[in-house]
């Protein structure tokens, strides 16, 4: 059974006390959950920045994406039933400035590498499992440290084990690099994404915000393809995978390696 943050603990990872802590939490003027969400987005927004809205679900996904753009927001969900080429274009827009929020269950693939991205904010962050996990939490906090500027939410009704963890681990690697800075004179600045003009299939007028536009499950296969061809297909594949990996063309080995699932699942 998981474990909840114990309370001694609270004030070394929260600059809180407990009792603080409970205070705050029971304060008539403690914001509601949605308004603290959405008054953070407006915040990042107006200052440029893009957000990550990472749920548990892909229905919720969609459903949360559905209500972000009621309330005007320039926001699409990516999870896996959403196809290649279109997670890879609304990706690339939102690193242009086109979309500001993507909602998805897992934003952690390789090649989503967002400088861009200033706010990450959790869904329920207390929902002990493998998306929920030190790890994936780790994983997820450590993605804001691409810009000085960002922040990471995590709403949860109480403290988990993993959080703690989590919240352990990041710290850690905080203080060593706030050393590291102090010692080399370092000035952490965000890093620059290189958005490049990549082949697409549809094309900028394609792509709205009508949801039923974006295509479901897999891209078209291959038909009438012989056993030979295939595998000769997967081994060069496999060798551009390679080569992408190497020359940290994260973005376009993430693409090669789900066409190499998609061929190896027919």
């Amino acid at each position: 059974m998981t474990k909840a943050l114990k309370k001694d603990k609270l004030p070394q990872y929260l600059q809180l006390s407990a009792e603080e802590i409970l205070q705050k939490k029971e304060s008539p003027e403690q914001e509601a959950f949605l308004e603290h969400l959405l008054k953070k987005f407006d915040e990042h927004i107006a200052k440029g920045g893009k957000i990550l809205l990472i749920t548990l679900t892909k229905k919720s996904s969609e459903e949360v994406t559905n209500f972000l753009v009621s309330k005007g927001y320039k926001a699409f969900y990516l999870h896996s039933e959403v196809a290649t080429m279109d997670r890879r274009e609304i990706i690339k827009k939102l690193k242009k400035g086109v979309i500001d929020i993507i909602v998805g269950v897992n934003l952690l693939r390789e090649g989503i590498d967002l400088p861009e991205v200033t706010l990450i904010a959790v869904l329920d962050a207390d929902k002990e499992g493998f998306l929920r996990s030190t790890t994936s939490l780790v994983q997820i906090i450590g993605r804001a440290a691409r810009n000085p500027h960002s922040e990471v939410i995590l709403y949860a009704d109480y403290f988990t084990e993993s959080i703690l963890k989590a919240l352990r681990e990041t710290y850690r690697r905080r203080s060593i690099q706030e050393k590291l800075n102090t010692e080399q004179g370092i000035t952490p600045t965000a890093a620059t994404s290189n958005v490049k003009d990549l082949e697409i299939v549809k094309t900028d007028e394609d792509l709205t915000q009508e949801f039923s536009s974006l295509t479901r499950g897999k891209v078209k296969r291959l038909k009438r393809m012989t056993k030979m061809e295939k595998n000769l297909i997967l081994k060069d594949l496999r060798q551009q995978l390679d080569d992408a990996i190497k020359e940290r063309r994260f973005e376009e080995a993430a693409v090669i390696r789900d066409q190499i699932k998609e061929l190896e699942g027919e």
